[in-house]
């Protein structure tokens, strides 16, 4: 090599010895995209994407952490009797009878994401705006658990549960609103605070753009401090086959359940790892479950065991959900601590089922439908709209019954309709999801419908002190509701989020929470 080709040589390892050492690292990425299906009218609407939302905005005084254990958030602790926070009262000449008296303290310096301090005065707000709400829903449900509340100074209020309740989910029962803003609000202010409001969550409602998406930005005074991310951009798509197709492009870093339904997890399960995405698949405490109508044909016992026996619930699992849900035996289930599945589900039998119709009273007919005097053995399933999964189960049920000559057909309606139809009894069958993950109303939505002795023991249950208490009342009621049959259910339910790999810190929810309930500690790693 000659002088000229050595100088330009080593010219250019000098060059690209000084482009190294200028080099910076590439900044680690501090905003997450998630998809949600559906725009929901507001932060607080009973919708899967409002919950998206709530979670990373609205802050709880007590929240469930990822081992379904309660942890305190804006209290500095979880009252319980260990702690004094908790007691017992029986002596209380004014008020005979016994029941639990709870203190909650606020932790000092807490401020809303306006600035302003909050109060004792705002949880007792909050209660004041639950205690009206419309009979049914689950605010006032839980509004009716509470006796009364008092605040003791500005940062300490005591909640008076009612008589004889022993309600495990004591501490969720008070929440906070900003009494700053919504006390003097008429109802267009109240109006635009549902949709942005001002909370005391780890991010906060920057922007909304309808029709398109929500930008939610970090809030440094949040309670466990600094989020990781400066902001989560919200997404709305108009199904889940566009959140599919904008996770397979790169777009979005997150699909929380339920934009993604078990029912994809051949397709997940395919391109997760080519798109270095995580999959994670976890039992909840809710069911798809097939109710039966009060009154006709489907109100007698030997018809809903046919019915039992004639579905094949595993196949339906395998073919729909890859073999990955759960037959469960009665209406709670694991890990549910109530939950007492003593035995397996029933598998099909459909010679047995056929036996049963024909103690019934029922015949083969024509075109091979079964017929009872001028009955002839026709019904209608109904079946609430929201998800794929939900509709192909019915159309399997359909297919499934019309093997014994039950001919069935099928109607899909939205879940306010079919609310309607449950409330009244006034249908063949009905396929909606409920939540089990509270034994006590999970329970109470059976009352009158299975026997009297239920109805008994189910108050008996309520009042019980304690779990070791309730538990054999627990086992004994899913015993009587398994025998008596007034429902069927279908699966347990697969709550499925979808992640990139590089987003660190993420913490599975408990039961139903949104997956964003620990956004604040959400992060992306050094790329």
């Amino acid at each position: 090599m000659n002088r000229s080709s050595l100088a330009f040589g080593l010219g250019l390892l000098v060059v690209a010895a000084s482009l190294a050492a200028c080099a910076t690292p590439a900044p680690v990425r501090r905003d997450v995209v998630i998809g949600v299906v559906g725009e929901p009218a507001s932060v607080f609407a009973d919708d899967p994407s409002a919950r998206v939302i709530a979670g990373a905005v609205i802050e709880p005084l007590v929240a469930r952490d990822a081992h379904d254990e309660y942890v305190p958030r804006l209290v500095r602790e979880v009252p319980s009797v260990e702690n004094g926070g908790l007691r017992i009262v029986s002596d209380d000449r004014a008020a005979p009878g016994v029941r639990l008296v709870a203190t909650f303290r606020l932790r000092e310096g807490l401020r809303w994401q306006d600035g302003e301090p909050i109060t004792a005065r705002d949880i007792r707000f909050a209660y004041d705006l639950d205690a009206p709400a419309p009979v049914g829903t689950e605010t006032r449900w839980i509004a009716d658990r509470i006796e009364s509340m008092d605040v003791v100074d500005d940062l300490v209020v005591r909640v008076t549960y009612r008589a004889g309740e022993r309600w495990d989910g004591y501490p969720l029962a008070p929440r906070v609103m900003p009494r700053h803003i919504l006390a003097t609000a008429d109802a267009a202010r109240r109006e635009a605070y549902e949709r942005e409001p001002v909370h005391a969550g780890a991010f906060s409602v920057a922007a909304w753009v309808r029709g398109y998406g929500v930008t939610l930005a970090a809030f440094p005074g949040y309670v466990g401090g600094p989020p990781a991310l400066g902001r989560l951009e919200i997404r709305f798509f108009a199904d889940r086959a566009a959140v599919l197709d904008a996770l397979r492009r790169g777009d979005v870093d997150v699909a929380p359940s339920p934009a993604v339904e078990a029912d994809l997890a051949r397709t997940l399960d395919r391109f997760g790892d080519t798109n270095r995405l995580d999959v994670l698949y976890r039992d909840i405490e809710s069911i798809d479950i097939l109710r039966f109508g009060t009154k006709g044909r489907f109100s007698e016992q030997k018809v809903r065991k046919a019915i039992e026996l004639t579905i094949d619930r595993q196949a339906i699992s395998n073919d729909i959900f890859s073999g990955r849900a759960r037959i469960p035996r009665s209406y709670l289930v694991p890990p549910l601590w109530a939950a007492a599945e003593t035995a397996p589900a029933a598998r099909p039998d459909r010679d047995a089922a056929r036996a049963l119709l024909a103690q019934a009273g029922y015949r083969k007919g024509r075109f091979g439908i079964l017929e009872r005097d001028i009955d002839r053995m026709t019904a209608t399933l109904v079946v609430a709209s929201g998800s794929t999964a939900r509709v192909d189960v019915a159309r399997r049920v359909a297919g499934d019954l019309a093997a014994v000559g039950i001919a069935v057909d099928v109607r899909v309606r939205p879940p306010d309709d079919v609310a309607t139809l449950v409330k009244t009894g006034d249908f063949d069958m009905v396929l909606v999801s409920e939540d089990t993950a509270d034994a006590t109303l999970a329970t109470e939505r059976w009352i009158g419908l299975v026997d009297p002795w239920f109805d008994v023991l189910a108050l008996a249950a309520r009042a019980a002190p304690d779990r070791d208490e309730k538990r054999p009342l627990y086992a004994e009621l899913q015993r009587i509701w398994s025998d008596a049959l007034p429902g069927l259910p279908l699966y347990q339910h697969l709550r499925v989020d979808v992640a990139a790999r590089s987003l660190a810190g993420m913490q599975a929810p408990a039961r139903d929470a949104p997956l964003t309930w620990n956004a604040a500690a959400w992060r992306f790693g050094v790329p």
